[in-house]
């Protein structure tokens, strides 16, 4: 069943509370609902990770934590999700997400989209980088849910057989 195999794979609640960074929820975090195995908790969780893992800002996990708390949904399935960019994914997915906000936006001559001019161009490259971001940010998480939530009815479907 798809919580046994869950339960092995995210990490415990006392794993979580080690992060420091997660201490100002205090006693929010040990709330029942944000760590139930059902089947729309994991879904809630899954589109938050989803929805906040591609969103270019600093403290990802403060406000997947805040936003867990807040809808109810699982929290430890959101945590690992916004895991998705780190130091060594950010910037293929960022140049992506770049590279949507300038077809949507239908840049006519975009800037070279690098570290020094990101910088010197900050103004110009946030509009189309963020435009990518929630384009990409919304069809990964509604793509993510729908694809959890088949493969999970799958998976009971095939045990009850």
């Amino acid at each position: 069943m798809p919580k046994a195999k869950l339960k092995k794979v995210l990490p415990t609640h006392a794993k979580i509370k080690e992060f420091k960074i997660l201490k100002i929820f205090g006693k929010l975090l040990h709330k029942r609902e944000i760590w139930s195995l059902s089947r729309k908790k994991i879904l809630g969780g899954v589109f938050i990770g989803m929805l906040v893992a591609f969103i270019p800002m600093p403290f990802q996990m403060v406000l997947v934590a805040f936003l867990a708390i807040l809808f109810k949904v699982n929290f430890p399935i959101t945590l690992p999700l916004v895991w998705i960019t780190n130091p060594f994914t950010m910037p293929f997915i960022y140049y992506i997400e770049y590279e949507i906000g300038n077809f949507v936006l239908n840049v006519k001559d975009p800037i070279v989209f690098s570290f020094e001019t990101m910088n010197e161009n900050i103004g110009e490259i946030a509009l189309s980088l963020y435009t990518g971001t929630f384009f990409v940010s919304i069809i990964s998480a509604f793509t993510s849910v729908f694809i959890i939530n088949l493969l999970w009815i799958k998976a009971v479907k095939d045990k009850r057989k």
